[in-house]
């Protein structure tokens, strides 16, 4: 925190010198922390469009899983969501939730996994929302598309996208779901 400088005339604040560039200490360091989970570390840019495409409100408490998830969460309390949460890897006793977002998935296998933990985590109606990332990514959409029925999403839906491909879908109102394949 800066030094307060008192002076006869007004209190000002005294501001730190800055490092040169030429600094070795300074090259080469993070400003964010952790890495991880901040946005620009997976090479994407924007997380909003996850939420829009779901349409994520102030009614909504939100679920992020995954690389983003610290951009996502602060995205989500920008556009007033009720509550929300966020994660690395998807849990296995999650809160209840209104919408899950997985703002990049690679594998099919990390799909299958956000899906079932979606299935615990959200009410009939509840929303989903994976980015599919990487080489193939919209292979890697549709295999995990094609396995979202089996855990009682409807409406599954695919977008492409420049970062990727977009997959969302519904979880189903009732009925039986399907288990395995």
């Amino acid at each position: 925190m800066p030094a307060l400088i008192r002076s006869a005339s007004s209190p000002t604040i005294a501001r730190p010198a800055r490092a040169s560039r030429e600094d070795p200490t300074v090259r080469g360091t993070s400003q964010s922390w952790p890495p991880s989970l901040r946005l620009h570390t997976v090479g994407l840019t924007r997380t909003s469009d996850l939420l829009s495409a779901v349409s994520a409100g102030p009614n909504d408490r939100v679920l992020v899983i995954g690389g983003a998830a610290a951009d996502t969460l602060w995205d989500a309390m920008r556009r007033g969501c009720r509550g929300g949460s966020a994660f690395r890897a998807a849990p296995s006793h999650p809160d209840p939730v209104e919408v899950v977002v997985a703002p990049t998935i690679r594998t099919e296998d990390a799909g299958q996994a956000v899906a079932a933990c979606a299935r615990r985590a959200l009410p009939a109606g509840g929303r989903l929302v994976l980015r599919a990332v990487g080489h193939g990514a919209v292979e890697l959409a549709r295999a995990i598309a094609d396995r979202l029925g089996t855990y009682g999403f409807e409406r599954v839906r695919l977008r492409a996208q420049a970062e990727g491909a977009l997959i969302l879908c519904c979880l189903s109102g009732g009925g039986t779901i399907t288990k395995g394949r």
